[in-house]
Order: C-alpha cells, then structure tokens, then sequence
C-alpha cells in the first residue's frame, strides 16, 4: 500500500497533476469506443498517468521510485502528444506536461515567474488554434478567431511589463480571458490559461 509522503509543492508539479487528471479523463474515454486503437491508447494513457503520478511523489510507493525529471517529463509529453494525434487532436494532457517540464528546467537556471510561462504557452496555442481556425474559411470558426486573436493579444500585453495597457497582470484579467476563450474558443487553449490562473492563486 502507498503512503502520503510530503513533498516540496512546485508550479512544475501542479501543472503535471492537472496534466495526468486531463489525460486518465482522456484515458477513460477511450474506452467507451469499439476501435481497438482507442481502447489501446487509453489503456498506455492511464499507465503514462500512474508513471507521472508516482515522479510527483504525493503517494509513497516505497518500491517503484520514479524520478521528477524534465526530460522524462518532456518525453512524455512528445509521446502523449503523438498518442493524442492518432485518437483525436486535443493535446492538452500533452501541452500540460511538456509544459510542467519546461518550468521544470527554467526553474533550475533562473527564477522565473510560472504563470507567466503557462499564460504564454496558452496564448500561442490559442493564437496557433484561431490561424487553424481561419484557414478553415469557415465563417462561424473565423468569428470565434477573432474573439481568440484579440484576448490573445490582450493576454500578452499584460505579459510585457513595458507596455501599459491598463489592464494588470493578476488573476482576475486570466480568469476572465480564460474564461471567455474556453466558453466561446477553444477549450484547449482556455483550459491552459485558466492553469495560468490557478497559478496565480497558488503564488507561482
């Protein structure tokens, strides 16, 4: 039996949490289809989840010690990224682990602030979505790129310090810009920034 072990809390560490909840959702979904494939990848998802779940060390497993690594973080989240390509494209398990090991390795060399790097990570996926989104030429999809576009803008005006656009960087302005681009955008790209927004309450 595993045991509650304390550990050192670390913005790293709450983004793969969430990035492992997201993906036994996916996980288990899965397994609610037919196709082989699906069943298969669901099955490797929820391992890839129990294998993130011990490196984060909530639970003492006392014989299994799996290391809190970036690269091992990175690793997994390419593979998920590949697994989500094949199933169906969300990739937000994968964009939150790759992300959870950048903060990871940036945290080893300088401080930085780690809402910031997942607020700018959901700003270019989002800006990535609405391009997708106007190629498309579908005129419903291209309306909600715009709305996408400009709170991607906004979001990173309050990124950079040396513009002053009157809207500050804190929790209230990500929510709400999390809030509207995962109600009427993307919830992908919302649910990275409402991450940025959790964050922000935690003090990272």
């Amino acid at each position: 039996m595993g045991e509650t072990s304390k550990v050192e809390l670390s913005a790293s560490r709450v983004v793969a949490l969430i990035g492992i909840l997201v993906l036994i959702r996916d996980s288990i979904f899965n397994f609610y289809t037919p196709i082989w494939l699906f069943i298969l990848l669901g099955v490797w998802g929820l391992i890839i989840a129990f294998v993130v779940f011990d490196s984060l060390e909530i639970i003492d497993f006392k014989k299994l010690k799996i290391p809190f690594i970036w690269w091992v973080l990175l690793i997994i989240g390419v593979v998920l990224i590949l697994f989500e390509y094949l199933v169906g494209p969300s990739y937000l398990a994968g964009i939150l682990i790759i992300t959870a090991a950048i903060i990871e390795i940036l945290s080893q060399k300088k401080s930085y602030v780690a809402s910031k790097i997942v607020a700018l990570i959901g700003a270019g996926w989002l800006i990535y979505e609405t391009i997708i989104y106007i190629m498309s030429g579908n005129i419903s999809l291209i309306g909600r790129a715009v709305v996408g576009i400009i709170f991607a803008i906004i979001l990173l005006l309050t990124l950079y310090n040396k513009i002053d656009i009157k809207i500050p960087y804190s929790w209230w302005v990500v929510l709400i810009i999390g809030f509207v681009i995962f109600t009427w955008v993307s919830s992908v790209s919302g649910t990275i920034i409402m991450v940025a927004f959790i964050l922000i309450l935690m003090d990272f």
